[in-house]
């Protein structure tokens, strides 16, 4: 009796893994480092080549164009930049762009409806000799014949309905051809990397607001008038995740007196700095008005000193 248990296999071997990659790629909210995690997690498992490009607003701390959705205008070519790169061979040799490099490559005959559609593209054998490469990428047609680079599959990275960049898996020394079980274990991975890419991109801007809020809450000059000679510095605890709308100031008053301010708030982002920015705007608006300083302090979240 012979049992054929090669479906049994691959199945298994897809969700290993698939597993795995949930612990390895996403480990932090960094575009560019969630990509190279998703390139070093698939070469050599299932790929001997991989290319991670990002369209250009992805990697922008700036707010995204609405054609990067379903509902918004496509352009003829995409302005992408290459994130991520792993070869098998040393210095990956096979890559005509380096990482950070302005890249637009989608494999011919794909276009723009490659990153609109979502599909996978499965191409078994490449033919470098085909019209289509030589005209349209004939840089890379001359690598693909230097590396023998025989089999590819290109994914799109799509998350919440927002299109991101495209992941391309690229086989040169194993010389079995990607298969359809192959295409499943590419969409997978870059589906789970393209909600951390996606993650890491929302998290990236609105600590940037975050930050950018926080120090217009800061005044560009401090002055103490005739009364005082003022001197500042802001430390805040944690560097990187601790901006929360903490800020001073030194409000002139009338007849040679100076409000000293200081103002603090519960919790962090971009929600905290946007209340001590009402706060603020309200000690000197009462500052103004000759109010004493114990008009301003406490409340539930926010408390100021003078």
């Amino acid at each position: 009796m012979v049992l054929d248990v090669t479906e049994r296999w691959n199945a298994r071997r897809l969700l290993t893994m698939v597993n795995e990659a949930g612990t390895r790629v996403g480990t932090t909210l960094n575009v560019m480092r969630t990509a190279q995690e998703l390139a070093d997690f698939a070469v050599p498992g299932l790929a001997d080549f991989v290319i991670v490009d990002l369209l250009e607003p992805v990697l922008s701390t700036e707010g995204h164009g609405a054609w990067l959705t379903d509902a918004g205008p496509a352009p003829a070519r995409p302005v992408m930049r290459r994130a991520a790169l792993r070869s098998v061979r040393e210095g990956c040799p096979e890559a005509v762009a380096q990482i950070g490099d302005r890249v637009g490559f989608l494999p011919p005959p794909h276009g723009m409806r490659l990153l609109m559609a979502g599909d996978a593209v499965l191409i078994p054998v490449l033919d470098s000799s085909e019209g289509l490469w030589v005209a349209e990428e004939p840089a890379r047609a001359e690598r693909i014949r230097e590396f023998g680079l025989h089999s590819l599959i290109s994914v799109p990275m799509r998350a919440r309905n927002t299109v991101l960049g495209v992941t391309t898996f690229i086989r040169s020394l194993n010389p079995v051809s990607f298969q359809s079980d192959d295409v499943l274990l590419a969409r997978e991975l870059v589906a789970r990397a393209a909600l951390c890419v996606d993650n890491a991109r929302r998290y990236t801007r609105e600590h940037t607001a975050a930050v950018t809020l926080q120090r217009s809450l800061l005044p560009d000059v401090l002055t103490g008038g005739s009364a005082l000679e003022v001197a500042s510095s802001y430390l805040p605890a944690d560097p990187t995740d601790g901006v929360g709308g903490d800020w001073f100031d030194v409000i002139p008053l009338s007849g040679a007196r100076v409000g000293l301010v200081v103002g603090d708030v519960v919790g962090h982002g971009i929600t905290a700095a946007a209340t001590m920015g009402r706060l603020r705007t309200a000690v000197q608006t009462l500052a103004d008005m000759e109010m004493p300083p114990t008009n301003c302090w406490p409340t539930s979240t926010t408390s100021c000193s003078g």
